[in-house]
């Protein structure tokens, strides 16, 4: 099966624009991964919002994915691991309504509230109309609510919080990451925010998102396909996606700067730092098992294309292909980057 990328499923993809996203390579790696091992286990370790791990379920593999940040493991659940919307049925008689559209309407009838979020991310920061906040903060709120009654699974808690977090980046002032909002409102910003449900993915039923390190889901058993697409830069997604992550892991957290990041620190991965990041790599390597391993990294990355090449090819043949792929940038700079993809198969 092969999908068309200007379907519907497809702008759902690339409607958060997060700068760890594939979705403008997914057509490459159909074409390499596919032909290769048309089927099986397919694991990305890196999974991000789950923009490469959906596209493979949809086209049937069996999809393991992992992240290190709450809410991009909430995403991966809603994208990856659900196969639909689930019912609802204890929160539903709680409620009194019927199904996901039930309490999606249920939330967006919500009353606005003031507090923490609206305070810090509109009252102080301009990332957010004051309107847009306290609805916001209402469905934080209320979803909190819910989950300390009892009244969620996991999954639905994850599904519930992962929708509200992009549809609060719809109404973002922001152009793209929130380590800054934009200095004037940005048309997007000034349009009402609604709750949506993130679209789950058909495919096979077996598919799971873990809440790990790479390293630790390398290791964790035998897959068919092994697509590995870790940081290639110093920046810190934790740092860039502060505001996500504080949405999904809960709490009101002191802040500090114009970006509004929580004063604990995000510790940088390996792969964020020169020294580290070919350490990192061969670590994950060591123990990973695989019969194809699809690795995507920039040619400016901070491990050069020869040291991959060396390290590689330790663990079968390796083949190079070269696609040219959109990069983040906050400068008027072109942002097409070349972009490798080494393809090993297992000796």
């Amino acid at each position: 099966m092969r999908l068309d990328l200007t379907s519907p499923f497809s702008r759902i993809l690339l409607r958060m624009r997060y700068f760890g996203s594939k979705s403008s390579t997914l057509a490459d790696l159909d074409r390499l991964i596919c032909e290769r091992v048309p089927e099986g286990s397919f694991c990305d370790c890196f999974g991000g919002i789950g923009t490469v791990g959906s596209y493979f379920k949809r086209l049937g593999y069996t999809v393991y994915t992992g992240d290190v940040l709450t809410f991009a493991h909430y995403f991966q659940i809603a994208r990856v691991q659900i196969d639909e919307l689930p019912p609802f049925r204890n929160l539903g008689s709680k409620l009194g309504v019927t199904g996901p559209e039930g309490v999606r309407g249920f939330l967006n009838q919500t009353r606005p509230r003031q507090g923490w979020f609206v305070r810090e991310y509109s009252d102080q920061r301009q990332f957010f109309s004051r309107k847009n906040a306290m609805r916001i903060q209402a469905c934080r709120a209320t979803i909190q609510q819910w989950d300390r009654q009892g009244w969620l699974s996991s999954e639905e808690r994850a599904l519930l919080l992962a929708s509200l977090i992009k549809a609060a980046d719809r109404v973002a002032n922001t152009a793209g990451t929130y380590y800054a909002y934009l200095k004037s409102w940005h048309r997007k910003a000034l349009q009402d925010f609604h709750f949506e449900w993130i679209q789950s993915t058909p495919g096979n039923e077996a598919c799971r998102s873990v809440l790990a390190p790479a390293v630790e889901l390398a290791a964790s058993r035998h897959f068919d396909v092994l697509y590995l697409d870790p940081p290639y830069n110093a920046r810190s997604y934790g740092a860039y996606y502060h505001l996500p992550e504080t949405l999904a892991t809960g709490g009101t957290p002191p802040v500090r700067g114009s970006s509004g990041m929580p004063v604990r620190s995000f510790e940088p991965s390996e792969y964020n730092r020169r020294r580290f990041a070919s350490r990192a790599l061969e670590c994950l390597l060591t123990t990973a098992r695989f019969r194809l391993l699809a690795f995507h990294y920039a040619d400016d990355g901070l491990i050069p294309p020869e040291t991959i090449r060396d390290l590689l090819r330790r663990y079968g043949t390796v083949e190079e292909f070269i696609l040219p792929s959109k990069g983040y940038t906050t400068q008027k700079a072109s942002r097409i980057k070349n972009h490798r993809i080494y393809l090993v198969t297992d000796a």
